[in-house]
């Protein structure tokens, strides 16, 4: 009995030695100053990039050393970490690899200027996150004051959400074949403060693009799973908003500038754009820009403009279609909002289509996905 015991307790610890033998040291090492913080926290994002686990604590020592230590198997994928804190303040994210010695400094706000050594892939994220997290800060504080000078502040809240975006595109086109593309594509601020630019920004091209990029330099990522799930979720929805029809769309009828009064009925047999919009929208004003040069290209083919204005002030909207020189029919709505609960307009911005059957779906008012449309509908 006694050598049955002693075999299994050798056995055991074979298993262990084996185990240990499987896994790699990894360092998290660095100093925090100035910020205020004196506990972080290591915490391992899941695939899914749903709740965090947490995975060790540490109090700052008084010059803001701290460390932490994993024991990783030598197989293990590169997975997303984050450092947090208890202030409650953004939290560093980390692509830690088996063997890792990474480096982090910081003074001041942690996250704002934090610099990283000894991972690639980390750099890249606060490479990204410096760029683009400003934009949105600047975005944030534009949005706290709207109300003061809310056709002002709309134009800047406007030109920083661009920016934000294009600095998210910029950053996922030049490193498409890296985790730090993956994690940047995952982020929405700009939209979430402007909705009216959802869609101008990460496409299901960008997902593509990154998961071939992965895929061939981390084939056993367990994210690449993730990007085919979400491509297919993104392409589900596109087809399902692609069939969403109403027949016989609710008539209306509006006055322009004249009085003259149009019905869009009138319009029947025509592919026409059902367009909601406001002059205090920098939005809606930039879309009048660039869909004249749609409308130039595609009338002569078929195509019109039923415009609808939600100002309040009539005399104000006869002057801005004047000074932006309106090619289509604009008419006013300010004094009839039943036309926009028909239609069940709750933002502005907003767009239909309706084909020459008179079959009406949602429009895209991103000007490269209308010309798609049109053709097909033309």
């Amino acid at each position: 009995m006694k050598r049955l015991i002693f075999a299994i307790v050798m056995m055991v610890g074979m298993v262990s030695c084996a185990t240990d033998a499987n896994n790699i040291n990894t360092t998290i090492s660095g100093r925090f100053v100035g910020s205020g913080v004196d506990s972080i926290f290591l915490e391992r994002i899941s695939d899914t990039f749903a709740e965090p686990t947490r995975v060790a604590a540490a109090c700052l020592e008084d010059n803001g050393a701290f460390s932490f230590g994993l024991a990783l198997d030598k197989q293990e994928p590169s997975r997303f970490y984050r450092i947090s804190n208890n202030k409650g303040t953004r939290p560093v994210t980390l692509v830690i690899a088996p063997e890792d010695e990474i480096e982090l400094e910081s003074v001041g706000d942690i996250f704002l200027n934090y610099k990283v050594d000894g991972s690639k892939e980390s750099e890249l994220i606060c490479e990204f996150n410096r760029e683009y997290f400003k934009a949105c800060d600047r975005l944030a504080l534009i949005a706290e004051g709207l109300g003061t000078r809310a056709s002002y502040n709309e134009r800047e809240a406007y030109l920083a959400a661009q920016q934000a975006i294009q600095a998210q595109l910029r950053f996922v086109g030049a490193h498409s074949s890296t985790l730090a593309a993956f994690y940047a594509m995952r982020h929405s601020i700009a939209e979430q403060y402007i909705p009216q630019l959802d869609g101008h920004g990460i496409s299901v091209v960008h997902y593509r693009t990154v998961l071939e990029g992965i895929s061939e330099k981390y084939p056993e990522s367990p994210y690449i799973a993730i990007i085919e799930r979400e491509i297919a979720e993104v392409e589900a929805m596109i087809d399902l908003m692609g069939n969403v029809q109403v027949a016989s769309y609710p008539d209306i009828e509006l006055e322009d500038m004249y009085k003259v009064k149009h019905k869009l009925s009138e319009l029947d047999g025509k592919v026409v754009l059902l367009y909601f919009w406001t002059l205090e929208s920098a939005l809606c004003n930039n879309t009048n820009a660039e869909l004249k040069e749609l409308y130039a290209k595609y009338h002569d083919k078929g195509f019109e403009v039923y415009h609808v204005s939600a100002d309040s002030d009539i005399a104000v909207w006869i002057e801005a279609v004047r000074q932006q020189q309106h090619p289509w029919i604009s008419l006013y709505g300010g004094n009839d909002m039943d036309v926009f609960t028909l239609y069940n307009v709750v933002k502005l911005p907003t767009a239909f289509l309706i084909d020459r059957n008179g079959d009406m779906s949602v429009a895209s008012l991103n000007m490269t996905a209308l010309e798609r449309e049109l053709r097909r509908a033309l």
